[in-house]
C-alpha cells in the first residue's frame, strides 16, 4: 500500500477548453490506482470534494481515503499549462486546516495549499510543488529512506543558493535525501544519488498535456520504487516514459509492462543562441496579450526570441517591414498564429517559406485549407498551443 498526501483541486485549462478536478495528489492517486496499487489517499476539501472522491471509491475498490474539511474547493484557472495559472481564492486568501499527520511505510507527498503535514515512514518520495517559501522535508518529517522531487527554481528556493554544488549539499548532507531529481520540462531531468548524476531523458510526443505531467513523474517515479522495487536510475527512466504517455494521451501506463516504447528520446542540443521569430498581429488587446504570453514562454526555456511588437515597436511602416524581414532571416523557427489569417502573418509566414525556414503554426478558428499555398514549406500547424511551443522546441 502507498499513501498519498496532496491536493484535490478543480483545473481550468482555456487552451483545452476543459474543467475537471485532479490536483497534484488526487492525479497522483489515478496514476496508482490504474497500476492496481493499494491507495489511502490524504487530502483536504468541502463537500464536493468529499463527494467527488466517494464516487471515485465506487470505482476503484483498491482507493481509501481521508478529507480534511475546508470550505471550497481550491481552483487553477489555466490560459495554458505553460502560464502561470490564476488561483481561486488567491494565496493571501487561503485559509489552513488542522495539520495532517501521517505515519505510514510507504508515502507520495505533495505540497498543498491548504493543508500542512507532518510525515513518518520508511520510504517518502516529497515533491514539495512551489518555489515559494517550499517546506523542507527536515521540518515536516523524518524517512528511513528519502527522495525529493523538484523543479530547478524549488530547488534553488530550499537550497538558498543557485550554486549546484551548493544544492547538492543541501539535500545530501542537511536533507539527508537518499536520492533527489531536478525536472527539467522538455529537456528531461536529472537524477542525483551516490555520488552519481544521471540524465534522464523527454521523449518527443504528438501532444503535450502538460498540466500535471510533472504530478505523474513524480508519482510513478513512486510507484516503480516503491511498488516494483526497481531501482532510482530505473524508476526514473520508467516514470520518465510514463510521462510522455500522459503528455501524449493522457492516460496512466505502467511502462515496464511493455514490450515496445512508441516514443523517441528528445535529443537535447545547446538552444541559447537559437532564435525564434513570432509573427503575430497585435491590434487587439487580446493578440497583445496572447503574443507577450507565448514570448515569456519561450523566455523561459532560455532561447533568444524576436518579436516584432516588443523589438521593433512602432514607427515607419517601410522601417518596421525591414526589420521585420531581417529578424525573420536571422532567425531559425518561425512561430506564426494564423488566427483571423492576418496579412502580416501571411505575409511573413510566406517570406518565411522562400527563405527555407521551419514555421510552426498556431491556431484555433481559421481553416487549414486558407494556408494551403504554405504546406509545401516545412510546416505543422497545431490546435493545442503547449503543444505548439513545445513542438517549435523540439524542432530547433
Amino acid at each position: 500500500m502507498i499513501t498519498v498526501i496532496g491536493g484535490t483541486y478543480r483545473e481550468i485549462d482555456y487552451d483545452e477548453i476543459s474543467i475537471d478536478i485532479f490536483g497534484s495528489g488526487f492525479r497522483g492517486v489515478k496514476f496508482l490506482l490504474e497500476n492496481n496499487t493499494i491507495v489511502d489517499f490524504r487530502t483536504s476539501g468541502n463537500q464536493d470534494t468529499l463527494l467527488f472522491l466517494q464516487e471515485n471509491k465506487k470505482v476503484y475498490k483498491n482507493l481509501s481515503f481521508h478529507c480534511q474539511d475546508y470550505n471550497e474547493i481550491i481552483t487553477f484557472k489555466y490560459c495554458f499549462s505553460l502560464d502561470q495559472p490564476t488561483i481561486y481564492p488567491s494565496l493571501l486568501n487561503i485559509s489552513k486546516t488542522e495539520e495532517i499527520n501521517v505515519q505510514a511505510e510507504n508515502i507520495i507527498a505533495f505540497g498543498m495549499l491548504e493543508s500542512d503535514f507532518n510525515l513518518s515512514g520508511k520510504k517518502i518520495v516529497y515533491d514539495p510543488q512551489t518555489s515559494i517559501k517550499p517546506n523542507k522535508f527536515s521540518d515536516i518529517g523524518n524517512a528511513e529512506e528519502l527522495v525529493y522531487i523538484v523543479n530547478m527554481k524549488e530547488a534553488q528556493s530550499l537550497a538558498s543558493s543557485y550554486d549546484l554544488e551548493d544544492i547538492k549539499s543541501f539535500f545530501f548532507n542537511e536533507e539527508k535525501a537518499s536520492a533527489f531529481i531536478i525536472k527539467n520540462g522538455p529537456y528531461g531531468a536529472t537524477l542525483y544519488y551516490d555520488s552519481k548524476e544521471i540524465k534522464i531523458p523527454s521523449y518527443l510526443t504528438k501532444n503535450v498535456n502538460k498540466i500535471g505531467s510533472g504530478d505523474i513523474f513524480t508519482s510513478s517515479f513512486g510507484y516503480y520504487w516503491i511498488q516494483k522495487g526497481l531501482s532510482f536510475e530505473e524508476s526514473a527512466l520508467n516514470a520518465s516514459k510514463s510521462t510522455a504517455f500522459y503528455c501524449d494521451k493522457k492516460v496512466f501506463v505502467d511502462v515496464s509492462q511493455l514490450d515496445q516504447f512508441e516514443y523517441i528520446e528528445f535529443d537535447k542540443k545547446e538552444l541559447t543562441d537559437k532564435q525564434v521569430y513570432l509573427a503575430s498581429p497585435f491590434f487587439a488587446i487580446s493578440e497583445l496579450i496572447l503574443i507577450d504570453k507565448i514570448r515569456s514562454a519561450f523566455l523561459e526555456f532560455g532561447i533568444k526570441v524576436f518579436s516584432p511588437f516588443h523589438d521593433i515597436g512602432l514607427g515607419d511602416d517601410t522601417t518596421i517591414a525591414k526589420k521585420d524581414l531581417e529578424g525573420i532571416e536571422n532567425s531559425d523557427i518561425i512561430f506564426c498564429v494564423f488566427d483571423n489569417l492576418d496579412s502580416g502573418t501571411l505575409v511573413e509566414s510566406g517570406y518565411s517559406l522562400a527563405k527555407g525556414k521551419k514555421i510552426i503554426g498556431y491556431h484555433r478558428t481559421c481553416e487549414e485549407s486558407k494556408l494551403l499555398m504554405l504546406k509545401p514549406g516545412d510546416l505543422q500547424i497545431f490546435s493545442n498551443l503547449t503543444t505548439s511551443i513545445y513542438q517549435t522546441i523540439w524542432n530547433l
